[in-house]
């Protein structure tokens, strides 16, 4: 009985049945409908109904077939916000951007790392902070979700570095661990995997406070030998935002990452779980951690560097046997690169004999005969999406853009490609150096292959640059610059 109900009051009754004529419960009386006029508005509400569905599963259809990285309205870059850095010329500047906000650090005369966190869009401060503890040298700044984590760089394999996160909203230091020269890290929404290289394990680390949460010693041959790899499992998210330079993912835990895969010198793999440490399964006879290997949502792909390899697909959800995807044409021929390009399929870049002008793009699928796209010269490969780039370094630095049927996009263009997402590129004319220097960018549309020149970047370091899908922030010689390229 309810609070406050009357003794012996009637149970609730059961939501009535509407009777021909009746009102609905709670609505005032009204004077009672014919039968015809029911029936009239019965196949109305009927019709409505069924309009109401269509409109829904339109809408739906719409959202799922939508394009989620359209080609950005790109513009000529404006006059740019300029934040200051110090009285004195920085020797390193490092810049990390996402979403709106863009963090700008570089080393004080004390060694510390002065951090400062803007508005991307405004170039508003919104915090000032320096590291706790000092660096002979910083390797590199990297923007989390809620957080910013300041990398110390190291002279050798062996030497100890400093490893140190800083709160997002305010600035404050919320840990800091050490770590060694050759030691990598994996970072996840809420875990970051540690691969502890001296200590012969993998460590997960919580992201909040730096506590270990869990320890995983790495597996050894029998020879004793325990020398891995580690991949993260990517998600389409996660290879959709921007890249470096080098191609690589600036944000690769986007999109639910929870997985890595750890390749050991027993030829064993195991998928492991990074919130927990959980083995989720273990393969053998897989890998050795040399070979070239792709973890990227529910597949592994494999290409060791034999003579006529062949490139295998693993299923991470099962232990079914693997699906070959492709068996290299000739023993002259080694794979160089490996980039997922699509959903179950996969990218890589073979050449013969070593000899870079035969490089070719072999883009495979399980059930499909695998497509050949010639590349000369490219020694690298970037993915977007089901496109894949292929650049050159040498003699002078070009790219190639394939759509997902092998159509040239562009075609050798001169100058160094990044990605901005899965739809988006920024073409530099030049490498992008440490030292100061004029840099002419366009941006191109990857879809069309639409390209515009967006202008100069004046006087500023291409290496410490970092971008969103409107802002590009860059060290200069004694300050930071934001310019915009494209309409928000």
């Amino acid at each position: 009985m309810p609070p406050g109900a009357p003794s012996g009051a009637a149970p609730a009754a059961p939501w009535p049945h509407g009777t021909p004529g009746g009102d609905a419960p709670g609505v005032p009386g009204s004077a009672a409908p014919t039968a015809r006029g029911g029936r009239r508005r019965a196949l109305w509400i009927s019709i409505g109904a069924v309009a109401a569905l269509a409109g829904v599963a339109t809408a739906a259809v719409l959202y799922l077939t939508r394009d989620r990285h359209p080609e950005l309205d790109f513009q000529a870059f404006d006059n740019g916000t300029r934040i200051p850095a110090g009285a004195d010329r920085p020797s390193d500047m490092f810049t990390a951007t996402l979403g709106d906000r863009a963090y700008l650090a570089y080393p004080r005369d004390d060694d510390r790392l002065e951090v400062v966190a803007v508005d991307a869009g405004t170039g508003k401060e919104l915090w000032r902070r320096q590291s706790a503890v000092p660096a002979e040298q910083w390797d590199r700044i990297v923007a989390l979700p809620d957080a910013v984590a300041l990398v110390a760089d190291a002279a050798g394999t062996s030497t100890p570095r400093e490893l140190e996160v800083l709160d997002a909203g305010s600035g404050r230091q919320r840990w800091h661990h050490p770590v060694h020269g050759d030691d990598e890290f994996f970072f996840g929404t809420d875990v970051m995997v540690l691969a502890d290289r001296d200590g012969h394990r993998l460590v997960g680390l919580r992201v909040s406070d730096g506590t270990e949460k869990w320890s995983r010693a790495d597996p050894r041959d029998q020879y004793g030998n325990s020398r891995t790899s580690v991949h993260l499992v990517t998600s389409e998210e996660g290879l959709a935002g921007p890249g470096f330079a080098g191609g690589g993912a600036r944000d690769p835990w986007q999109g639910e990452v929870r997985r890595i895969v750890q390749v050991s010198s027993d030829r064993s793999v195991r998928l492991i779980d990074m919130a927990t440490g959980a083995v989720l399964r273990r393969r053998t006879n897989v890998a050795e951690p040399d070979d070239l290997v792709v973890a990227h949502s529910d597949g592994l792909y494999v290409a060791n560097d034999d003579g006529g390899f062949q490139l295998l697909a693993y299923d991470l959800g099962s232990s079914a046997e693997p699906t070959v995807l492709y068996r290299a044409p000739d023993d002259r021929d080694r794979p160089k690169g490996l980039v997922p390009c699509g959903e179950h399929r996969a990218c890589l870049l073979e050449v013969a004999d070593a000899d870079p002008a035969t490089a070719v793009v072999v883009a495979a699928a399980e059930g499909k005969k695998a497509e050949r796209w010639s590349a000369p010269g490219a020694d690298l490969l970037v993915p977007l999406g089901e496109r894949v780039l292929a650049r050159r370094t040498y003699p002078d630095p070009a790219v190639t853009l394939f759509g997902p049927d092998g159509q040239r996009v562009l075609d050798a263009r001169d100058g160094v490609a990044v990605r901005v997402d899965a739809g988006n590129l920024l073409v530099f004319a030049e490498p992008l150096g440490s030292s100061e220097d004029d840099r002419s960018v366009a941006g191109v549309g990857a879809e069309s292959g639409r390209v515009v020149e967006l202008g100069q970047l004046k006087d500023v370091r291409g290496e410490s640059c970092s971008w969103n899908t409107e802002v590009i922030a860059c060290g200069s010689a004694k300050d930071f610059v934001l310019h915009r390229f494209a309409a928000g």
